[in-house]
C-alpha cells in the first residue's frame, strides 16, 4: 500500500511517482484496475490543443473509468486526447481492444514517458454521466497533464480521483 495522508498528500505522491498512475493506483487500493471505456472517438484536433499539432490532425478522444478488478469500485475517471501518429500501432490496438488502462499499456510496451503538469483542473469540472453511464460520485483531486513520448507531446490526460479513494487515505 502507498502511504498517502490526504488529498493534497495524494497529489504530492502522484507528482513524485516515477511510474504510471495505473501502477500507483493499484498499489494504493491493493487490487488491479481495469479501464471501463465510456467514450472512444477519433476526431480532428482543435486549434489550441497543447500537443503541438495542427488543427485537423487526427486524435483519439477517450474517456474511461478505472475500476477495481475485484471490487468493481470506480476510483478514477479520465479523459485523454492521444495523437495516434505519435504512438505505436500496437499501443493503439491495445487501447481499442482491451480493458487495459493507458498506464499499463505504456509499461508493458516499454514506452518511456514524462509528464508535464498543465493548468489546474477542478473537481467541479467532473463531467456529469450521460443517461447510460453510472454516476461517479464526488472527487478528491483533479489534475491535467501532458504526456511526452520520447520528448514529443503525445497525449493530454485529465484525471478526477474519486471519493471512493477516501478509505485509502488516512483520516485527516
Amino acid at each position: 500500500m502507498v502511504g498517502v495522508e490526504s488529498s493534497s498528500g495524494l497529489e504530492r505522491a502522484l507528482d513524485r511517482t516515477a511510474g504510471t498512475v495505473t501502477a500507483f493506483l493499484e498499489l494504493l487500493v491493493g487490487e488491479p484496475v481495469d479501464a471501463e471505456v465510456r467514450h472512444h472517438l477519433i476526431a480532428e484536433a482543435e486549434a489550441s490543443n497543447g500537443l503541438q499539432i495542427d488543427e485537423g490532425h487526427p486524435v483519439l478522444h477517450r474517456s474511461a473509468v478505472l475500476k477495481g478488478r475485484r471490487s468493481g469500485q470506480p476510483y478514477v475517471y479520465a479523459e485523454s486526447t492521444v495523437v495516434l501518429s505519435r504512438v505505436s500501432e500496437r499501443f493503439h490496438q491495445r487501447l481499442t481492444s482491451s480493458d487495459d488502462p493507458i498506464g499499463r499499456i505504456l509499461s508493458e510496451e516499454g514506452i518511456d514517458v514524462t509528464r508535464e503538469p498543465l493548468p489546474k483542473t477542478s473537481c467541479h469540472t467532473l463531467p456529469l454521466p450521460s443517461q447510460e453511464d453510472e454516476p461517479l460520485g464526488g472527487c478528491v483531486l483533479a489534475r491535467t497533464y501532458r504526456v511526452r513520448v520520447e520528448g514529443v507531446p503525445s497525449m493530454v490526460i485529465t484525471e478526477w480521483f474519486l471519493t471512493s479513494l477516501e478509505p485509502f487515505l488516512p483520516a485527516r
